[in-house]
This record gives structure tokens, C-alpha cells and sequence, in this order.
């Protein structure tokens, strides 16, 4: 006899196999169960290797009547009321929060809940949630048992961490899912990106005030602006190391002193051609390729070498002067700093990988060229560093900000009260350009030590509440400017980067979203929109993850669920910060196209113009009979009619060619009717020509002189749609 322990359907049984009979409820190897084979010891047994045949005894668990009872009538409410939902991704608050709103839970089978997740471990727009996940509690069997039942109803509730997991184009109407469709125009580096540019069409805002520049190093019109960027920088970042620069230190002056008047002369150019708006004159105008490449080596030399430029004191007013005028003109020139640093990002990959900064142009555009897929596929993008951010304890930080979008027409934008801070492990300097202290993602940071030097009051998870920057406010008297300019500036900036995107995202009701947007502060708590994520991460790494990411996600299904019920349901944390008014969209009328219109009484019939078959082949061919004309045409003249019949019958007497015909083509412009969609169904009449039929001009001095014949033909009654 042997004892051993199947798993069969999720559930764990106790089999007693015996040779030739058995006692109680049993299965017959050779029957029941395919393959009939069984493994125990590390031997297996089949049925054709013991005589008689197996039977198997299943010590299944008790089941409890009124347990069954129970379930099929939770069962039978549930798909009444449409409460049937499935959850793919290790979301233990989502499923918690809806098991106890009545929500059955249909479970994916295990092979594809597997497959699905390590597919989002490997995709790259979206940030992971695999990791650092609580350990969901094994379900008890009651809801095991709800959902064996409810396994082949439809689903009315889908959560995933993947936009791809489930395909929008086969869900009914009424069905409610997380993600909407080609959301990655903004939640990519590189679609962020684009889209910001096209901003001045749907607002006055100017992306420069709260986007750091940014550039497509793929597209070689966007390389090229790049490297007249990075060069003008340089040109200001001189000037501002000059100003800055202490004039007493002593030390061999390397670099001339023309770097600094080459500098004011690029600037002074670039506030002229704003001024003009002339966008023909380009930089290279002023400085030949040579030229750039010492000017900017000798700019490394003073700002990344600390060389001295000779009499750079002689300088000052005229630098701070120009600085003035560029201020005026220039949104970023406060955190452009001296080192012209910029970021260089694969521009669809997430949690910091592949991530990093530099200074000198070759090293950037050499760091692209190495990965010559990412160039093909123009995901590479090259982002202004902000040089002078506000620090905390001389320590560099972002915060991260929720929202959630539950609707795209009219556009509906709910924005999360609560927020965080993430620090990094070392104090912020420019000496280094290492990832540990200027990249701040928790992705990279919690693999490293904390420095010794970094101040106390930053806990060694690398995390701050709101509560607890806004209290680090109030202890430098910035408490205001936390909801004055830091607040109001992060919801402007998400409903900018919302507007440019909203005609590249299939709307779809019943659908819903919420992201995670990653910002930066200046010297003055100006907010900087970093980046926007979709499928931002819920994992509770720390203390503070773990509050804020279990509140997020209960307020989430507030707003979804509960207020679908009752408008003014409580929706936690999240305020309606914008609504748009809704837009009508015109109903899809197909293709075909109807023409409709009244037939063409008493055709014009011209008059047959003959020709020699050497001026027809001349002309490319014999001249076509022209269609009926809408009015009936006045006869030729006798006199006209006559002459032209003397001159045919002369022409074909006489072997000699005669003069080729003047015969003036007729044009026939129909009226055309353009529909025109403005806002709503509208129909524009574009244009309506009468049909007009040019001068004949007479071939011969007799005909000049008897008659000019002229023709219009044109019918008002005959319109065409």
C-alpha cells in the first residue's frame, strides 16, 4: 500500500493506493485518470506494470452543505449585479477591496497568470510591480469554491499591470478595465517628448516653463537642434562661470580671453533672431565646424578643469548684462547651471535602466551610437539636467504623484492629494556624475548604502511623506509655497501633458487609468515634469510605500466603483481637478458616397471641326467630342458656316498642308460641394464654378472681321451634391 498526495484542481488529496480492492469512494487507474501513471519514491507505476489493475482511494476534504449553500447564492447575486472580476498581477489590496463590495473573482488559469507576469517583468514602458510584493494570502474555500462557479461567466472588472494584457476591441460595453488604449503617446520618454511641442495648439502654456528640453537623438533634425542647443548652452554657461567665477583666486591663466567674446556674440545673435523671428539663421552661420570644437574645448577647460580665462574680471558687467536679457527670453535658464550636464535615456524603458549623464557632446552622441537598435527604433532621448535643484539637507530628490484619468472625451482628470519623496543615497555635487546620487528611483538606490555623510534626518529607506517635506517648509518659512507653487504647478503640468495627447488615446467609457508622474523642484520649488508612468509601482518597499500605495489603491476603486453608484460618494484622497466640456464626435457614415442631381435638358450640340489626320496625330489624337452642355447654343453665322466648308474641301483637294487650326479647348468646371466636419456635422460649401467654354478663335482675316464667337453655358437649376 502507498500513501501519497496530489494536487487535482487546486486541491490537495490524500490517494491510498492498494492492489486489488479498496474500500470507500475510489477512482480505476486505468480508467479515471490520463495518463493512468503515478509517481512516488522516484518509480513510477502504470497500469500495465501491476496485475490487477490499480485502484485509487481519494481522501477528499469535508464538504460543508451550508458552506455550498452559501457560495451559490453569493454566486448567483454576483452575476446578477455584474460582479464578476479578474486581476492579473500580484494586487492583493485591489482583490481585498472588491472581495468585499461582493466582487467574485474569476482567477486566470496558472500558466497564463505566470506567462503574463513575466512578460511584464521584461516590458519596458511600464514600471514593474513583481517586485517586493506582499505574499497574498492563499484563498480560503469559500472563494475558491465562488470561483470554480463563476468560471465561465464574463468578466466585468479587469485589473492588469499590462495595457496589452487583455485586447479593448473584444469587450463588451458594460465591461470596466484599467488601461486605456495607446497611452504610450505620453507615458514614453520619447512620446512625452514630441507631444509637449504641439502644446501651443491646445493651450497658451509654454512647455519650456515646466518640461526640461528635450530632443529625439533618432531623428536627425532633432540631433542637429540638439547640438545647436548644447551649444548655446555652453555659450551661457561661460558667461554664468565668469559671473560667478571668485576673481581672486590665483591661478595661469590658459584660455583667451576671445572664448568669453565669442560667447557674448553667440548670445547676442540668438536674442536677435527671437527678436526678428528670423528661423532661417542658424549658428553655424556664425562659427565654422573648426571653430565650434576649439571653443568648445576650451569651455571644458574652464568648466569642467577649472582653468582661469585671462582678464575675465574685464567681463563681468558685460556677462551679467547679457544674462539680464536671456533671462526674459529663456524659461530654463535657472537650472542650466555652469557644467552643461545632460541626461541621456532609452526613451521606453522604466525604473532608471540604462540611465545616464554627461557633459561633453561627443561622449553623448558617442553613448547613442552604441546601441544602434534603440537608433533604428528612435527611442534614444537627451534631456536638459536641471544642474541647481531644491535639495533637502543637501540631498537630492523627486516626488512622485498620482493621477487618474477616467475618461478622455470629456477629458476627466482626478489628482491624488497624498504624494512622496524619494532621496538619494549620497549628497548631491556635480563632481561625480554617478547614478547613486542623481538618479533618484527606488528601482536603483535601495541596491545601495547610504552615505555616511548624507544628513540623519533622512531615513535609511530614502523616503519622506508630504506631511513631512511640507513640515521641512515650514521650518525655512516656505510653508505657502508648497500649495501655492509646488500643488498648482504639478496639476498644471499633468493637464498640459493630458491635453497634447488626448487625440492619439482611443477613448473608451468604462474605462480608467491611474499613472504615476515623477517631478523635480527648482531653487524656487518650481515644479518640473520629469516623466509620466504607467502602471506605476504599488509595491509597499517601506513604510511609506506601504501607506501610500494601500490609500491609492482603495481611493482608485472609490472613484471607479462606488461613485458609478452614488455621485457623491466619499472618494478619498483624489480631487477632480479638471473637466472638460464634452465634444461631440460625428457619427461614421462609411464610404459610400451618393451623387445626387437632375439630368441635362436640350444639349448643346457643337458644331464638327475637321482636321487632317497629320494635325490630329500632331495633337496627340483627334479632338474628343465634348459632353452635352446644360443650355442649347445659338447656330454658327452662314457666312462662318460657309467658309469653314469652302476651306475643308480645299484642304482635302490640295496635296499641300494647310495652317493648322486655332481650337481652344473647353473647360467644364462642375459645382463641387466639400463636406466639412468643424466641431459637429457640418456641411461647407466650398466651392461652386459655372462651366464655362472658352473663346474660338477665328483663323482668318474674313472671320476676324465678320464675327468673334464666344459661348457660356452654365445651368443654375442643376446642382450638384
Amino acid at each position: 500500500m502507498l500513501n501519497v498526495k496530489l494536487k487535482v484542481l487546486g486541491v490537495t488529496v490524500c490517494l491510498e493506493i492498494v492492489r486489488g480492492f479498496c474500500l470507500g469512494r475510489t477512482l480505476k487507474l486505468s480508467e479515471q485518470l490520463s495518463p493512468p501513471r503515478i509517481q512516488y519514491g522516484g518509480c513510477k507505476l502504470h497500469q500495465g506494470f501491476v496485475n490487477p489493475p490499480l485502484l485509487i482511494k481519494v481522501g477528499l476534504p469535508d464538504i460543508n452543505p451550508g458552506r455550498v449553500k452559501l457560495a451559490k447564492s453569493l454566486v448567483e447575486k454576483a452575476i446578477k449585479m455584474h460582479k464578476i472580476f479578474t486581476i492579473q498581477g500580484p494586487y492583493p489590496v485591489i482583490r481585498a477591496a472588491l472581495k468585499a463590495r461582493g466582487w467574485i473573482e474569476q482567477r486566470m488559469p496558472q500558466q497564463v497568470q505566470q506567462r503574463l507576469n513575466s512578460d511584464s517583468r521584461s516590458n519596458d514602458a511600464e514600471e514593474d510591480n513583481s517586485e517586493e510584493t506582499e505574499k497574498e494570502k492563499e484563498p480560503d474555500r469559500l472563494h475558491s469554491l465562488m470561483s470554480r462557479l463563476v468560471r465561465n461567466e464574463m468578466v466585468y472588472f479587469y485589473w492588469t499591470n499590462r495595457r496589452d494584457a487583455i485586447s479593448t476591441n473584444n469587450l463588451q460595453k458594460e465591461q470596466i478595465i484599467n488601461h486605456f488604449a495607446k497611452a504610450g503617446s505620453f507615458t514614453t520618454k520619447a512620446g512625452l517628448c514630441v507631444n509637449l511641442r504641439n502644446l501651443h495648439w491646445f493651450d497658451t502654456a509654454d512647455p519650456d516653463s515646466f518640461f526640461p528640453r528635450c530632443y529625439k537623438l533618432a531623428a536627425q533634425d532633432e540631433k542637429h537642434a540638439f547640438i545647436e542647443d548644447y551649444r548655446r548652452t555652453a555659450c551661457t554657461s561661460l558667461l554664468k562661470y565668469v559671473v560667478e567665477k571668485d576673481q581672486n583666486i590665483q591661478c595661469k591663466p590658459l584660455v583667451p580671453s576671445e572664448t568669453v567674446t565669442t560667447a557674448l556674440k553667440v548670445c547676442q545673435e540668438y536674442l536677435e533672431s527671437l527678436e526678428h523671428g528670423d528661423i532661417d539663421k542658424s549658428l553655424e552661420t556664425l562659427l565654422t565646424q573648426e571653430q565650434w570644437e576649439g571653443f568648445l574645448n576650451s569651455y571644458y577647460l574652464v568648466a569642467h578643469g577649472g582653468a582661469h580665462i585671462e582678464k575675465s574680471e574685464n567681463f563681468v558687467s558685460s556677462c551679467k548684462a547679457m544674462l539680464q536679457k536671456l533671462e526674459k527670453v529663456s524659461p530654463q535658464l535657472g537650472i542650466d547651471g555652469t557644467q552643461n550636464i545632460w541626461i541621456v535615456k532609452p526613451g521606453a524603458k522604466s525604473r532608471g535602466r540604462g540611465i545616464k549623464c554627461e557633459k561633453r557632446l561627443d561622449q553623448i552622441l558617442r553613448l547613442v551610437n552604441i546601441d544602434p537598435m534603440l537608433i533604428k527604433e528612435s527611442k534614444w532621448v537627451v534631456q536638459k539636467y536641471i544642474e541647481k535643484p531644491f535639495l533637502v539637507h543637501d540631498t537630492k530628490f523627486d516626488v512622485r504623484q498620482w493621477f487618474l484619468v477616467t475618461d478622455w472625451n470629456p477629458l476627466t482628470v482626478w489628482f491624488y492629494k497624498k504624494c512622496y519623496l524619494r532621496f538619494s543615497t549620497q549628497p548631491y555635487s556635480l563632481d561625480t556624475l554617478d547614478s547613486s546620487v542623481h538618479l533618484c528611483n527606488n528601482s536603483i538606490q535601495k541596491h545601495l548604502r547610504p552615505s555616511h555623510q548624507r544628513h540623519h534626518c533622512i531615513p535609511p529607506h530614502n523616503m519622506w511623506l508630504d506631511d513631512q517635506f511640507k513640515a521641512f517648509l515650514a521650518s525655512q518659512g516656505k510653508e505657502a509655497l508648497w500649495e501655492s507653487v509646488v500643488v498648482l504647478g504639478m496639476k498644471a503640468a499633468v493637464i498640459h501633458a493630458l491635453k497634447t495627447a488626448q487625440d492619439l488615446i482611443e477613448s473608451r467609457k468604462n474605462t480608467f487609468e491611474l499613472y504615476g508622474a515623477d517631478f523635480m523642484l527648482g531653487m524656487i520649488l518650481q515644479p518640473w515634469l520629469i516623466e509620466i508612468n504607467a502602471s506605476p509601482t504599488m509595491a509597499p518597499s517601506t513604510c511609506v510605500t506601504a501607506q501610500l500605495c494601500t490609500a491609492v489603491q482603495e481611493d482608485t476603486l472609490r472613484v471607479v466603483l462606488d461613485r458609478r453608484v452614488d455621485r457623491s460618494a466619499n472618494t478619498g484622497d483624489f480631487q477632480l481637478i479638471y473637466r472638460q466640456a464634452a465634444v461631440e464626435v460625428p457619427q461614421y457614415l462609411g464610404i459610400n458616397l451618393v451623387v445626387e442631381g437632375f439630368a441635362v435638358k436640350n444639349p448643346c450640340v457643337f458644331p464638327p471641326l475637321k482636321s487632317s489626320q497629320l494635325s490630329s496625330s500632331k495633337r496627340g489624337g483627334a479632338v474628343k467630342e465634348k459632353e452635352s452642355a446644360p443650355e442649347k447654343v445659338q447656330p454658327l453665322p452662314k457666312v462662318i458656316q460657309k467658309a469653314q466648308e469652302n476651306k475643308t474641301s480645299s484642304s482635302e483637294a490640295s496635296p499641300a498642308l494647310p495652317p493648322e487650326p486655332s481650337i481652344s479647348r473647353v473647360a467644364i468646371h462642375l459645382p463641387v460641394t466639400v463636406l466639412s466636419v468643424d466641431g459637429g456635422s457640418n456641411f461647407e460649401h466650398f466651392s461652386k464654378k459655372h462651366a464655362e467654354v472658352l473663346k474660338v478663335q477665328p483663323t482668318t482675316a474674313t472671320e476676324k472681321k465678320q464675327a468673334s464667337l464666344r459661348l457660356v453655358m452654365f445651368n443654375s437649376n442643376s446642382p450638384v451634391k
